[in-house]
């Protein structure tokens, strides 16, 4: 875990791509290039309000510098990362920023500090671990393309840290909102949250609520909204508390209404979550199932779907016995997994030998994981997963390969920073559909993004949230050339753009656990209606009168 990350970098990357890593892209996307190095980029004079910052919110620590402006500014996308490695171009302009970011360390503090903006006509950008992918926390940015001249004030959540109460009996544990992933799993001491998404390190339970994320362990525990008992707000409208019961029939659950929310109706300052036991017993293992035969003398490129993986990957989420972790890759990302991570030298062989010899490959590679405190029951769920992954025509690979997995599986973040470093685009989006309308979706999408990005490009995905009735379904898509930052901003924008016409239209959801943020926004009305668009406005308005909080996400554009 990186404590401070560079700026326009998951973290530090001490070795650069690893040999076969380097092979493998070179063979599908092109050579390497020498891409400029993300570095502080000169941002936009800061404006103040009508008062100076410190009668904004007297005794709250505002801070005006620019590098402090600099990293509350944005977020972890490609576009956000190629902001720091010069993607205005050779035309000098100054890089879109918050005025200033104010780190309240209470609750009274926050709301002293929304309040306060409201009177003076400043936006407010709650931030906490800065991970959006969807240019969630990007108001600089979004004030210059917008028209609005409010001077923006970031929200640091980093001084409100602390887990506040554990109650072992509930089995309930109240933080406050700028814990990270960590900090919360250290913090509980023989509990745990369980989830894990892949931003965990450096994520905040925030972050998490703010934009209703999903871990990969959800088949397990669920998925944040499935953990959140109650949550305490700082909107302009005063202190706004929601939830607090195990179930209630008092209206439509307004957890429900926060989840999501991406900072427009407030600061998260903490949250009562369902936490459980530590477990004893955790395992992981992998298994390859592979391609229907008729789809296999065509090759990798002609895979039109998961199945039957798709179908393993139903009938294990429908059991009982269901994963606490499930994941399916495609044919294009077991090859990718495989080339890049399998075993090397003689065990390569006999790996490569074995799985051949069981007419495995070309496949999908299955992680399937369980974690509780029962072996017995850990190992009924084991059991039932290798019959129903055997049926299929699948070869269990063992523990080994997936152990590699959980000791990898937020080494993802970091392996972007050294691709974009090598001059490849790195970049992912996600969706959710019903299992029926699973398989065309995803050949629909990979080809779409294949014919956005050109010949250099590599797209896989892999299902990493399965439901009873549908998947979520996340794409990588991988391109060559990409090392001028400029272009390549222009590039993706064009090819973003196309994707996502193509996955409304195919019947895709917006977002599973991305959220909306600005780059969604222009698709938001399509996605959940004009009266849908009402009613957020509404909400919007009952807490945030003056419109001072996030005003540039989560909001349809027309």
């Amino acid at each position: 875990m990186e404590a401070h990350a560079p700026i326009g970098r998951w973290g530090h990357s001490a070795h650069g791509l690893d040999a076969r890593t380097r092979a493998f892209a070179e063979l599908v996307l092109g050579p390497a290039s020498s891409a400029p190095m993300p570095t502080m980029q000169a941002v936009a004079p800061a404006r103040e309000p009508g008062c100076a910052w410190g009668h904004v919110a007297p005794g709250v620590r505002i801070d005006a510098t620019d590098e402090v402006r600099a990293a509350h500014s944005r977020g972890m996308s490609y576009l956000d990362l190629l902001a720091w490695r010069g993607a205005n171009g050779a035309s000098g302009a100054l890089l879109p920023a918050v005025d200033a970011v104010a780190f309240p360390t209470s609750h009274e503090q926050a709301l002293a500090v929304v309040q306060g903006c409201a009177s003076e006509g400043v936006v407010v950008v709650p931030v906490g671990g800065g991970t959006s992918v969807t240019g969630g926390i990007d108001a600089g940015a979004g004030a210059a393309t917008s028209g609005d001249d409010r001077p923006v004030l970031a929200v640091s959540l980093a001084e409100l840290d602390a887990l506040t109460h554990l109650d072992t009996e509930s089995h309930i544990a109240t933080v406050q909102a700028g814990m990270t992933g960590p900090q919360v799993e250290q913090a509980l001491d023989g509990y745990t949250l369980g989830h894990f998404p892949q931003s965990w390190e450096r994520a905040t339970i925030g972050g998490f609520i703010a934009a209703r994320s999903s871990g990969q362990s959800s088949g397990g525990y669920g998925r944040i909204e499935d953990m959140l008992i109650g949550a305490t707000l700082a909107p302009p409208a005063g202190t706004w508390k929601v939830g607090g019961y195990p179930a209630a029939s008092m209206g439509p659950d307004l957890r429900h209404v926060v989840l999501g929310s991406e900072g427009t109706l407030g600061v998260i300052t903490s949250a009562q979550l369902r936490v459980r036991p530590m477990p004893s017993v955790r395992e992981y293992a992998a298994a390859i199932v592979p391609l229907p035969r008729t789809e296999r003398g065509a090759g990798l490129s002609a895979d039109p779907s998961f199945a039957p993986a798709s179908d393993v990957a139903r009938a294990l989420t429908r059991s009982p016995l269901r994963p606490t972790v499930l994941r399916v890759s495609d044919a294009g990302e077991t090859q990718a997994l495989l080339t890049m991570s399998a075993p090397a030298g003689i065990a390569g062989s006999l790996f490569n030998a074995y799985v051949r010899a069981r007419r495995a490959l070309p496949g999908a590679l299955v992680i399937v994981g369980w974690e509780g405190n029962d072996p017995g029951t850990v190992g009924a769920a084991r059991a039932f997963a290798r019959s129903v992954i055997g049926d299929a025509g699948g070869v269990w690979l063992g523990s080994g390969p997936g152990r590699s997995w959980e000791r990898g599986r937020f080494h993802g973040p970091y392996l972007r920073d050294e691709l974009m470093d090598a001059g490849y685009l790195v970049e992912t989006f996600e969706t959710v559909v019903r299992w029926s309308e699973l398989a065309e979706l995803h050949a629909t999408l990979r080809d779409v993004a294949r014919r956005a990005l050109g010949d250099a490009s590599y797209v896989m995905a892999h299902i990493s949230h399965t439901y009873e009735t549908g998947a979520s379904i996340y794409f990588t898509v991988l391109a060559g050339g990409w090392s001028d930052p400029a272009a390549a901003a222009q590039r993706w924008r064009a090819a973003k753009q196309t994707i996502t016409k193509a996955m409304v239209r195919a019947g895709g959801a917006l977002s599973h656990h991305h959220g909306i943020g600005r780059d969604h926004a222009p698709w938001l009305e399509e996605n959940i209606g004009p009266i849908g668009v009402q009613v957020l406005e509404g909400i919007r308005t009952a807490v945030d009168p003056s419109g001072v909080m996030n005003p540039s996400v989560l909001r349809a554009v027309t």
